[in-house]
């Protein structure tokens, strides 16, 4: 029988059967049929010199069951193998990266199942969706167990809150984030952690991981917010790095203790106040400014001066001492928004995770993707400026 006469068989056959068929049997059947139709092709060539012998069956895992099974030809001689079975892994392989695709992009397990089954007709469970996303926690560990640099210029931290279950509640949780610049001026992320509160002691720990464990040995400039306590931490594990308390965080801290109708002009002038940007700034200049800032507004917030505590204010001006080129980029944790947004976007159609592990996974696939895109993509060439000036 020619190859025409078979794929004619096998599709009246197909065409025959399919209404009582599922979507899997028919893909089958139809895989069946055309590496019939290869073996066939392959005899013609061997012309003589190798026979069919039959089948063996294989397994693949298919969307909707756990495994089906395909008869194989075979031949005699054992060296023939069907070109169609790599297509087949490669199609198993992109539907699996469409579906992880789809959840690291915000969709739910569930959402994701009910449009595969809109687009192909046949349903994929959410259980299987979310299995498929454990690869993740393979990447993630190999990740935290890998060696750092020894050396970055600066490096970021910050948390973002997000709902997750542990033991029989639901809390919002603080996912610690730090990334670092790299001797190269790109960034990348050093650690993620999911811990009940943000504290001290908790930063402390990390930044002990990261220096013991992860071998980082030297780091130029922390950036953080203005967490008690926090300079302690860092000069512990970090004694020869500085440490920049988030300019925009204080500033907020202090507008949220301000009148309404007196908001904008102390914005304004605490704006004038951390405005030391340009190359004949110093740190003498922002004290004074502060120091009139204070005597102004003292009559009407007699406590104001809390906010500038001798001893730790000083924390919240060490951009002065670096580059007026790099200064923008290090007297704020601002640079790390735009990643806590991206978590936050494909975190928010997820009421909550399961598990602090199940939580890692999913912000650890959206950080790797967002670092592929924009850190490991776009240096900061400005960074090349990166030294002090004092």
């Amino acid at each position: 029988m020619n190859n025409n006469k078979i794929l004619e068989t096998s599709l009246v056959n197909l065409r025959n059967s399919l209404s009582n068929w599922s979507l899997d049997e028919f893909i089958v059947s139809t895989i069946e049929s055309l590496m019939t139709v290869e073996r066939s092709e392959y005899l013609v060539r061997a012309n003589g010199r190798d026979k069919g012998n039959g089948s063996y069956t294989r397994a693949f895992k298919s969307l909707t069951k756990n495994c089906l099974a395909i008869n194989v030809p075979r031949t005699r001689h054992g060296i023939f193998t069907p070109n169609l079975l790599e297509l087949v892994k490669m199609g198993q392989e992109q539907m699996n990266e469409l579906c992880l695709s789809l959840y690291r992009k915000g969709m739910t397990s569930r959402d994701i199942s009910e449009l595969i089954e809109e687009m192909f007709g046949d349903s994929v469970s959410a259980t299987k969706i979310t299995n498929l996303s454990k690869v993740f926690n393979q990447y993630r560990v190999a990740w935290q167990n890998s060696k750092l640099d020894s050396y970055y210029k600066a490096i970021f931290c910050d948390c973002i809150f997000i709902t997750v279950r542990r033991e029989d509640s639901y809390s919002k949780e603080a996912v610690y984030v730090v990334y670092g610049v790299k001797n190269d001026n790109r960034r990348e992320l050093l650690t993620l952690e999911v811990v009940p509160s943000e504290s001290a002691t908790t930063w402390g720990e990390l930044f002990d991981d990261l220096k013991n464990r992860r071998e980082v040995e030297k780091v130029d400039l922390i950036v953080a917010d203005g967490l008690s306590g926090l300079e302690d931490e860092v000069h512990r594990v970090f004694p020869e790095a500085d440490f920049q308390k988030c300019v925009v965080h204080k500033m907020r801290n202090i507008l949220n203790k301000t009148r309404p109708k007196e908001k904008t002009e102390v914005a304004k002038d605490l704006k004038e106040v951390f405005n030391n940007f340009s190359e004949n700034s110093s740190l003498e200049k922002a004290e004074m400014k502060l120091k009139l800032f204070i005597e102004k507004w003292k009559s009407k917030y007699p406590n104001i001066d809390r906010f500038f505590k001798e001893g730790k204010i000083e924390y919240y001006f060490t951009y002065i001492r670096y580059h007026h080129t790099v200064r923008r980029m290090i007297y704020t944790t601002n640079s790390i928004e735009n990643l806590n947004r991206a978590i936050r976007k494909a975190t928010k159609n997820k009421l909550s995770f399961e598990s602090p592990g199940t939580l890692l996974d999913y912000v650890f696939m959206v950080i790797k993707k967002f670092e592929e895109k924009n850190w490991l993509k776009y240096p900061i060439h400005n960074y090349k400026y990166f030294n002090k000036v004092d």
